[in-house]
């Protein structure tokens, strides 16, 4: 997953500086896999960044990074093609299809994450602001918190045309109420006029999540149904909106924690908490952080007001839950 030519500085700077907000005190491995074997040159590189925190690099098998036995894979590359043409944010791009469904179904699986219950995903070049003085993983053990995030937002609706669609079709084949009045997680993500999807999910560069999340029955249920339709490669379902979903389907909204204290910036998307938040009062933030974070109000691909919406709504919905029960 990680080109190690071209984003082989960009991982040890992050590393860098990940370091320093947060593991220099915690001291927690760093397990890289990819799909080719790493170079001596990159393993270097990466113990340099942090030569005191223990490093594991994998393979990824490549039965995980292939076209499984029913995808017609004439078919697939026409699609690529065609998204190609299209405009589709890396629909043309073969490799980004298998690391992609990868995410979605396997890497929890790995040999190396079989002693772990919590990981943290961390990408080239993302860059933290924040001290975080804490332990998120025993933060999200002790209050019952299984997936976590720091930015959500709007997905490309041309990257996923028949996502919404065949997952309402298997909750309703496997009787998962997914209606307004659900105790789950799953109307966050649901457009209340429309009914359609409204396109808000997770951004899967940022998880702090439960590695068992994904090695339940249910959710390898969930992803074999999404895999036989062949759509990881025929349109470009990406691993952000199959695990937002997915965590829509089988975790309460009190089970999801918005990592509101944690500066993050991935590409053009930046968060830092807001002054009014108090939270702020360890950052390092780029001038000008309030007008270009994804959580401004004038951002118009930013999901953060429908989510503090959610909560709130959940809140209320338990409440009337506590006097009928």
């Amino acid at each position: 997953m990680i080109r190690q030519h071209r984003e082989q500085q960009a991982i040890a700077k992050t590393i860098v500086n990940l370091q320093d907000k947060f593991n220099k005190n915690f001291d927690y491995p760093y397990v890289f896999l990819n799909e080719e074997p790493f170079t001596e040159e990159f393993k270097v590189a990466m113990r340099n960044a942090a030569p005191e925190s223990s490093m594991k690099f994998g393979l990824v098998p490549e039965s995980q990074w292939s076209y499984p036995t029913w995808v017609d894979q004439e078919k697939a590359a026409q699609s690529r093609k065609s998204m190609d043409d299209s405009g589709v944010l890396f629909g043309g791009l073969e490799s980004y299809h298998h690391m992609c469904r990868y995410q979605s179904g396997f890497f929890f699986d790995h040999p190396l994450l079989e002693e772990y219950e919590w990981y943290w995903r961390v990408e080239p070049g993302v860059q933290f602001f924040c001290d975080i003085t804490y332990d998120p993983f025993l933060y999200m053990e002790k209050y019952n918190k299984k997936y976590g995030f720091v930015v959500t937002l709007l997905e490309l609706r041309d990257t996923i045309p028949t996502l919404w669609k065949t997952v309402e079709e298997y909750a309703k084949s496997r009787r998962i109420d997914i209606s307004e009045n659900s105790k789950l997680l799953f109307p966050y993500f649901r457009d209340k006029n429309s009914g359609d999807f409204n396109l808000c999910h997770f951004w899967s560069n940022f998880e702090i999540a439960s590695l068992n999340l994904w090695r339940t029955p249910q959710y390898r249920d969930f992803f074999n149904y999404l895999d036989q339709t062949g759509n990881f490669f025929y349109e470009r379902w990406g691993d952000a909106p199959v695990h937002s979903l997915a965590a829509g389907l089988f975790l309460n909204t009190d089970e999801v924690h918005y990592f509101e204290d944690i500066g993050y910036q991935h590409d053009l998307y930046r968060h830092c908490p807001s002054k009014e938040s108090g939270l702020s009062c360890r950052c390092e933030c780029p001038n000008g952080t309030n007008e270009k974070s994804i959580d401004h109000d004038k951002n118009y691909d930013t999901c953060l007001p429908v989510w503090l919406k959610h909560v709130k709504d959940d809140e209320k919905k338990k409440a009337n839950w506590n006097v009928w029960s």
